[in-house]
């Protein structure tokens, strides 16, 4: 791995010049995820830098580094209310996101990922006003429209977009709709509307399929959690990184599932928008005192960290992730994303024991734990 103390790296259009001698705790830090890296899928680590307590990594083969930690899009359900086109954020609210966010961006977050039919691209556009050459703002389309309206319309309201992606659902093949919109988005790329174009899928059929027909593809997202790890995406994982696609991680914390299993977390804590996208959902609770039992004493060796700070720093410490996006909607979330990533760098043989710990949940649940959609993690993980 080559080290050089005079390096440029972008943080969404800046240039960051760092000038700094490395140490010996780095270094060796620094040899020991080439070595996870190489052992993991036969190539390096993303390439990354620190400035201050955040880490950037690259993104794909692009110029753009995103921060480890990022900001989910989904937004709290209990200050939400209807609207015509999906949902938007009652006063109180959006007071709270925006001052979430802002304390994101002074812990060094540059990726927000923001959706449309939750009423974020203005309140957004606004608050990055001023700081948008230090932001990256990530997109999708949530409305029947045609993509390039869609692209339109988010670089009207932001200049451009850095990342912008589609769903392409959980198939096995990539079809022609799919294949014109993605025309579109290499199109706008080549007009400097988009920096880097990507999918969002949760099957890893479909990834595969990606990959081999989709193009200039610069990165995925999908669902990765320590629960699931076991399986690794086996197929996925290695093809993406020989090719050099970036690799952004959802559901870090499975849509809330694993905070609902820490007995240290409070009644509630984790409010998905919809009880579907949780892995552990409410009729299933009454089926898990072993696995609550087993976490507890698991979770006593761990007295500074709990279970929801351990889970996601796991994310955080796979070499081959440029980028974990956690939905955060409590002022604490956001300190707690970011205490776990000043701890990511060593996974120690206690931690390692209570994540394992929640494995046991599959089988404590007879597998009931996750909607159909998601049983597919749980079988390749057993397989």
């Amino acid at each position: 791995m080559k080290i050089e103390s005079n390096t440029n790296a972008t943080i969404g259009q800046t240039e960051v010049n760092m000038e700094r001698a490395m140490t010996r705790r780095e270094l060796i830090a620094g040899s020991v995820a080439a070595a996870l890296g190489k052992a993991a899928h036969g190539a390096a680590p993303v390439q990354e830098y620190r400035r201050g307590g955040m880490v950037y990594r690259r993104l794909g083969k692009t110029d753009i580094y995103v921060s480890q930690l990022g900001f989910g899009s989904h937004t709290d359900p209990q200050y939400k209310r209807n609207t015509k086109w999906g949902s938007v954020l009652n006063e109180e609210g959006q007071a709270r996101r925006d001052r979430q966010l802002a304390r994101a961006f002074d812990l060094g977050v540059n990726l927000v990922d923001t959706y449309e039919n939750c009423g974020q691209v203005e309140p957004f556009a606004r608050l990055i006003r001023g700081r948008r050459d230090k932001v990256l703002v990530s997109y999708c389309r949530q409305f029947p429209m045609f993509v390039g309206e869609n692209i339109d319309r988010a670089a009207k309201a932001y200049g451009h977009v850095d990342l912008y992606r589609i769903y392409v659902g959980d198939g096995d093949t990539v079809d022609g709709r799919i294949l014109e919109d993605w025309d579109v988005l290499r199109k706008a790329k080549e007009a400097g509307k988009v920096r880097s174009i990507g999918i969002a899928t949760h099957s890893e059929r479909m990834m595969l399929a990606a990959l081999r027909e989709l193009e200039g593809m610069d990165y995925v997202m999908f669902p990765y959690n320590f629960i699931h790890a076991r399986a690794d995406y086996s197929q996925f994982l290695p093809a993406a990184v020989k090719q050099g696609v970036g690799l952004i991680a959802i559901k870090p914390m499975a849509a809330g599932s694993i905070v609902n299993l820490d007995p240290r977390a409070k009644p509630g804590a984790a409010r998905p928008e919809s009880e579907k996208f949780q892995l552990y959902q409410a009729k299933y609770r009454p089926l898990l005192p072993a696995v609550v039992t087993e976490l507890t004493k698991s979770l006593q060796r761990l007295p500074e960290e709990t279970l929801c700070q351990a889970s996601v720093r796991f994310v955080y410490s796979r070499p081959f992730i440029a980028s974990a996006l956690a939905g955060m909607f409590d002022d604490q979330w956001v300190e707690d994303n970011y205490a776990a990533l000043a701890r990511h760098l060593t996974l120690s043989r206690e931690e390692t024991a209570a994540l394992d710990a929640a494995r046991i949940l599959s089988g404590a649940t007879q597998r009931k734990w996750l909607p159909p959609h998601y049983q597919w993690l749980d079988e390749r993980w057993r397989v």
